[in-house]
């Protein structure tokens, strides 16, 4: 019987001895798990600081990308102003100053329009407006920086018109629409749909040749013994972004002394 004790007390001893490692073992991840997530915490939160500075310079890259974004739309749009003044000015047979279409009027059977040429660039009333398709309009009003100018297709637009062809000469006179209407054409007068009207440059401040349009409508009427004609005109002049203003012609200058 005394031994019994002694036997208990081994089996307890290697039980401690088995089972102590494992022990330690779970033990210690037991507790290392919350100093590593502690440690990852700590990590995360020392990097927290540094977001509002990180938002500020993505927000100033932003602003400097639509910086130079604008600016490179304003070299764009410089450059084809540029090329637009040099087409227009090989396409004339003079010189003249380019001018920017700056405003138009509202109303559909008004064809006026704004330009940011005036005085001080030596523009005069009766300057005659033209791109590199033909005639635009004539200066109306000269002021110190802009001018007023009306267009061939107005209703006040009244311009001496020849047939290329033919040589047939009338009035082109604006109607508020989309063509102008060729009068002053007597019944017999050869002139077909598809000729190709010009300026005649007769008593006008407009020189001779300038391309008017194209004859799309004829009237022969025996009453009036005439024959009016309708022409669309060479230049989209509701598209206008630029045009070439030239001086008016000689017929019109002083005379030297």
């Amino acid at each position: 019987m005394p031994r019994r004790p002694t036997v208990v007390a081994c089996l307890l001893f290697l039980g401690v001895a088995v089972f102590s490692e494992p022990l330690r073992h779970l033990a210690s991840i037991a507790f290392r798990a919350p100093l590593v997530v502690l440690h990852g915490g700590v990590r995360i939160l020392a990097w927290l600081p540094s977001l509002p500075a990180l938002s500020e310079q993505q927000a100033a890259l932003r602003r400097e990308l639509a910086s130079h974004q604008l600016e490179l739309i304003r070299l764009r749009e410089t450059i084809r102003r540029l090329t637009r003044a040099q087409q227009l000015q090989e396409a004339a047979s003079q010189p003249g100053v380019v001018a920017s279409i700056l405003g138009r009027t509202v109303l559909p059977t008004e064809h006026v329009v704004l330009v940011d040429r005036g005085r001080r660039d030596g523009i005069a009333p009766e300057t005659v407006l033209v791109d590199e398709q033909g005639l635009v309009g004539r200066i109306l009003q000269v002021h110190e920086t802009t001018s007023t100018a009306v267009l061939l297709t107005d209703p006040s637009s009244r311009v001496a018109g020849l047939v290329e062809r033919s040589r047939e000469s009338g009035l082109l006179m604006g109607t508020g629409g989309s063509l102008i209407e060729f009068v002053y054409l007597d019944l017999e007068a050869d002139i077909q749909i598809g000729d190709r009207v010009v300026t005649a440059g007769l008593g006008g401040s407009f020189p001779t040749g300038l391309a008017v349009g194209t004859v799309v409508r004829l009237a022969r009427d025996e009453r009036s013994a005439s024959t009016p004609a309708w022409v669309s005109p060479a230049v989209k002049v509701r598209r206008l972004e630029e045009v070439l203003c030239v001086p008016p012609a000689a017929s019109e200058a002083e005379p030297e002394h």
